[in-house]
């Protein structure tokens, strides 16, 4: 235990000093306690575990509230960064009424105090709040760790300890406005909070979903569900088949007309009309049934190499015409 500490702690016990906080002076037991408590919290001090000393000098200050104790919990706060409450705590320290008849370490704690009060001050860093993009008159919420700033602050200075701050603006209608900062000793920092209107929701297209394995794809993807190819094909095929037949019976027909004008190998002049007709119409008939086989084949091709495809609402045709000396077939695809 240090000297100064014991000197003032035995001038209180033998003086009855009273605690700061409390009306009534500490009992013989609690002011031993307070002894051990600031024993403890020398050693902790000077193993530089500051945190465990604050909690020692802490426990003594609360019995003797006096400044030899006071001012040994403002320099280990001081220590540990904590420059805002140390400076409260050295203040009561400097401010404790003197007594003629006080122990000296009192007067020497209080010149103490005030030396490391004037420390302090430049080392304390301090933050200008201030806030943009809001209209006329409109003042947000704005919270420093967690605890509301007061709204008169705003546009002025806040004090705080060095180290990780965060600072959160809240406005109806905007959305929030955090900024996260470090303060060093001493810094001098202007923090405005820039408010702005969310953009509008853009919403994305939903994906489409790919075509099941094994099956073609959609009629909107193909364009037709069978391809134009089978469509010629059976049209080709239809009309070959009717082109055929229709000219293979006319030339049958001519044949028929022109033997009542033939007696054997012997035909008459009238018969040779006829017989031109049923010599062309048969040619056009062969050459039809294998223009119709050959549509045939296309449309048998085209149907088994686009299986599954779906079939087409509005389906290729094909007509044929048959006139004397001419075939015409005309349709749509």
């Amino acid at each position: 235990m240090r000297l100064s500490t014991f000197v003032s702690l035995a001038l209180a016990l033998h003086l009855g000093s009273a605690s700061l906080a409390a009306a009534a002076p500490p009992t013989p037991q609690e002011k031993e306690r307070a002894r051990a408590l600031m024993d403890a919290g020398d050693t902790r001090f000077q193993s530089k575990q500051y945190a465990s000393a604050l909690e020692q000098y802490r426990g003594a200050d609360e019995i003797m509230g006096v400044p030899t104790t006071g001012i040994e919990v403002g320099r280990t706060l001081e220590r540990l960064g904590r420059l805002l409450e140390a400076r409260e705590v050295l203040r009561r320290v400097s401010e404790f009424p003197p007594r003629a008849d006080e122990p000296k370490p009192f007067g020497l704690a209080r010149q103490r105090a005030d030396r490391l009060l004037s420390d302090l001050a430049p080392r304390i860093p301090r933050v200008t709040v201030d806030f943009s993009g809001l209209p006329e008159g409109v003042v947000p919420d704005i919270t420093w760790d967690g605890q509301r700033l007061d709204p008169a602050k705003v546009g002025g200075y806040v004090e705080a300890d060095p180290g990780p701050h965060r600072v959160v603006g809240v406005s109806p209608g905007f959305p929030d406005v955090t900024r996260d900062v470090k303060l060093a000793e001493g810094q001098a920092l202007s923090l405005v909070l820039q408010f702005s209107k969310a953009p509008p929701t853009v919403r994305a297209p939903a994906p489409r979903e790919p075509a099941p394995l094994g099956r073609s794809a959609s009629k909107a993807q193909l364009g037709t569900g069978k391809p134009t190819l089978f469509w010629v094909g059976v049209g080709v095929a239809a009309a070959g088949v009717v082109t055929g037949s229709a000219t293979g019976v006319y030339s049958l027909s001519k044949t028929k007309s022109a033997k009542e004008s033939c007696e054997g190998n012997t035909c008459s002049p009238e018969a040779q009309s006829d017989i031109d007709s049923a010599k062309t119409f048969a040619n056009v008939s062969n050459v039809a049934f294998v223009v119709g086989v050959a549509g045939l084949g296309v449309a048998v091709w085209q149907l088994f190499s686009h299986r599954g495809a779906q079939p087409d609402t509005a389906a290729p045709a094909l007509s044929a015409a048959v006139g004397p000396g001419s075939v015409a077939i005309s349709g749509r695809f």
